[in-house]
C-alpha cells in the first residue's frame, strides 16, 4: 500500500477513490446484542453478508451499503413490501452504482466471453445518468416509499464517489432523519456519514459517527466502526489512542476467528505494536479485507 495520502478535496470536481471488497472475504463475527429481530431486519443483514462475501463490489465510501440495498430487493419482493416497478428500478439503480464496469462494452464483453455480469457503461457520466434515470422513476412511481427511501443511499453514494462529500452528508442526514429507529439500513446511513465528514476534513466528527455506530460491546457493525475509528485517530496522530482501539478489536474479534477487518487491523499492529500479536495465529494468507478510503494510514 501507498504511503497516507493526504487529506481529500471537497470540491465538486474531485473524484474519490472508494472502498472495494475482495472476493475471499470472509463473514462478520457476532451479532446484535438486542432484542430477537423480526423475518425482514434478519433477511436484510443476511442478504448484505451474502452480497459483500461475492465482490468485488465498490461502495462509495459506504462499506456494503449497494450490496446491502441489491440484497434487501429480493427482501421486499417476497415480503410484497413495496411494488415490482419500484423495487426493479431501485435494483437497477443499486446494480449501475455499485457493479457497473468503466470501459470499452466490446472489450468488457469480449473478456467476460459475451455475457456480461454486470451493466457496461462507458465512463462514469453513462453510469450516472441510469442511476438517476431509474431513481427518479422510483421517486416519481413510488415517492415516500420505503424502495425510495433506501435510493436516497445509492444517491447519496454517487455523490460521495464524484467529489461531493458535503451533498453526500445531506443525503445521509436526510435519511436517518425520517428512517425509523429499527430500520436496517441505519449502520449504512450512519457509517455513509462519517465518511462523508472524513472527506470534508472533519475528522472529529467522523468520530463521532463511528462512536454511535459502534454502540455496545456486541452490535451488529461494530467491528467495521472500531477499525475506522482506528484509522481517523492515526490520521490525526493519536496512534495510543488508535492503539488502544485496535487492541480492542482484537480483543473482542480474536485473529483466529473471521471478522470483517481483521486483516487491516493485523497490519497496523504488525507496524506499531508488534507485542500485541504474540500468540496471534499468522494469517491464512495475505489477502487484505478491504482497502481503506483515502487519507488512511498505512504500512
Amino acid at each position: 500500500m501507498s504511503e497516507e495520502d493526504k487529506a481529500p478535496a471537497t470540491g465538486q470536481n474531485v473524484r474519490m477513490e472508494l472502498p472495494t471488497w475482495d472476493h475471499s472475504r470472509s463473514k462478520r463475527r457476532g451479532g446484535d446484542a438486542g432484542p430477537q429481530e423480526d423475518a425482514f431486519v434478519t433477511g436484510v443483514k443476511q442478504a448484505g453478508r451474502t452480497a459483500r462475501a461475492r465482490g468485488p463490489l465498490v461502495i462509495g465510501g459506504v462499506i456494503a451499503v449497494l450490496a446491502v440495498l441489491v440484497g434487501i430487493i429480493v427482501v421486499y419482493n417476497s415480503r410484497q413490501t413495496a411494488s415490482a416497478q419500484a423495487t426493479r428500478q431501485l435494483a437497477t439503480a443499486a446494480r449501475y452504482e455499485s457493479e457497473a464496469e468503466v470501459g470499452d462494452p466490446a472489450l468488457l464483453l469480449g473478456a467476460n466471453k459475451g455475457k456480461p455480469v454486470a451493466p457496461i457503461v462507458k465512463d462514469e457520466a453513462e453510469r450516472a445518468a441510469a442511476v438517476n434515470k431509474a431513481l427518479d422513476g422510483l421517486d416519481a412511481s413510488a415517492a415516500g416509499s420505503d424502495a425510495a427511501l433506501a435510493g436516497t443511499l445509492v444517491r447519496a453514494t454517487g455523490l460521495l464517489r464524484v467529489g461531493d462529500p458535503a451533498g453526500a452528508e445531506a443525503l445521509y442526514r436526510e435519511f436517518l432523519g425520517k428512517a425509523g429507529a429499527g430500520h436496517p439500513l441505519l449502520f449504512s446511513a450512519r457509517e455513509g456519514l462519517a465518511f462523508a465528514r472524513e472527506a470534508q476534513n472533519d475528522l472529529d466528527g467522523a468520530l463521532a459517527e463511528l462512536e454511535t455506530l459502534a454502540g455496545q460491546k456486541g452490535a451488529f457493525y461494530r467491528d467495521m466502526a472500531l477499525w475506522h475509528k482506528g484509522r481517523i485517530l492515526e490520521r490525526q496522530g493519536k496512534t495510543d489512542a488508535a492503539l488502544e482501539v485496535y487492541r480492542q478489536y482484537i480483543a473482542e474479534y480474536p485473529l483466529q476467528q473471521p471478522s470483517i477487518a481483521q486483516n487491516d487491523v493485523r497490519k497496523r499492529l504488525e507496524e506499531l505494536d508488534p507485542k500485541a500479536l504474540a500468540g496471534e495465529p499468522a494469517p491464512e494468507s495475505p489477502i487484505q479485507v478491504m482497502d481503506a478510503p483515502p487519507g488512511a494510514p498505512t504500512p
